[in-house]
């Protein structure tokens, strides 16, 4: 199906903007700066920012790998009989796997040049793999992509890709990237303030920022496709979309922290955990707050679990 270029959605003007934003480069950045100040952190400081980056480093390489399915499962759909153009969201996603890969390139270059390492094992034995949701989750969801689009049933096809949006746009990339990112921020300025500069590992923030940047916009498409699958099948919000997310805030938000001890002085867990109730108030309402049975109000449902435990 050829695209209606006068009739572009969310996705087509997202893959517009991503050509805009997107063009940066991982090698273009002079990390030499960035090894003085990575050696001048304590062996428990760096154990702990390592911890945070290898969560990314992981991230980023397990959707590079496993985001082809989504574009494979949305050819599959009647795009006659869906609310949104199903091709415009495949390049909008084949944008996204590029720049994916891009920011494995720069994760896989900041360990190497700066950390002395390409090691992430010893962060994910009893720490953020483990915690109830991961991104190894990722590889199974494709697998349950893939098993859809072979089974032919358009409902069930809709289901599985609306899980999938939600595992990775809203969860991986809209919670537990942005929670990263806030510790990043605590971390470092914390840091700087601890060595009285103004800045730190300052070609990393400048990277980081084009980072975020991107997954910005693949959260927003994220949202407005698991909103239009809302459309397409209704019941998904009931039936998909709130038990994820129950899931997720059993095991992450209402969870204990996975660091006890945190060695940067001034750290403030608790105004990230209230940041990311928000965060996914945001996914709520984009899809339609009044279309969820317990998660249209996430601080008055949180205060509920709360309450009952």
């Amino acid at each position: 199906m050829t695209i209606d270029y006068s009739d572009r959605e969310t996705s087509y003007e997202l893959y517009r903007k991503g050509k805009r934003e997107g063009t940066w480069d991982p090698d273009e950045y002079d990390l030499e700066r960035d090894r003085e100040d990575w050696s001048s952190f304590t062996e428990a400081e760096q154990h702990r920012f390592l911890a945070t980056c290898s969560g990314f480093y992981d991230g980023e390489e397990d959707v590079t790998r496993t985001l082809a399915p989504y574009m494979m499962a949305l050819d599959a759909l009647p795009n006659e009989e869906m609310p949104f153009d199903t091709v415009q969201e495949e390049m909008y996603l084949a944008q996204q796997v590029y720049e994916e890969a891009k920011h494995t390139d720069l994760f896989s270059r900041y360990f190497e040049e700066v950390f002395g390492t390409q090691e992430t094992a010893p962060y994910r034995e009893g720490g953020y793999q483990e915690q109830g949701y991961s991104t190894d989750d990722l590889y199974d969801t494709a697998d349950d992509l893939l098993a859809a689009i072979n089974g032919g049933d358009r409902t069930e096809l809709v289901y599985t890709l609306g899980e999938a949006y939600l595992n990775y746009m809203g969860i991986v990339e809209a919670q537990l990237a942005r929670g990263g990112y806030l510790s990043f921020d605590q971390m470092i300025e914390l840091k700087a303030e601890a060595m009285g500069r103004d800045i730190v590992l300052e070609s990393f923030q400048e990277a980081i920022g084009k980072v975020r940047q991107d997954e910005t916009r693949h959260i927003e498409n994220g949202r407005w496709v698991l909103q239009q699958l809302a459309v397409a099948e209704p019941d998904i919000v009931t039936d998909v979309y709130e038990p994820r997310i129950e899931e997720y805030v059993e095991n992450r938000l209402l969870a204990d922290p996975i660091y006890d001890e945190q060695p940067f002085d001034g750290y403030d867990q608790q105004q990230i955990g209230k940041q990311l109730a928000q965060y996914l108030q945001d996914t709520v309402d984009y899809i339609g707050a009044d279309r969820f049975e317990r998660y249209g109000d996430v601080r008055s449902a949180l205060e509920e679990r709360q309450a009952a435990d």
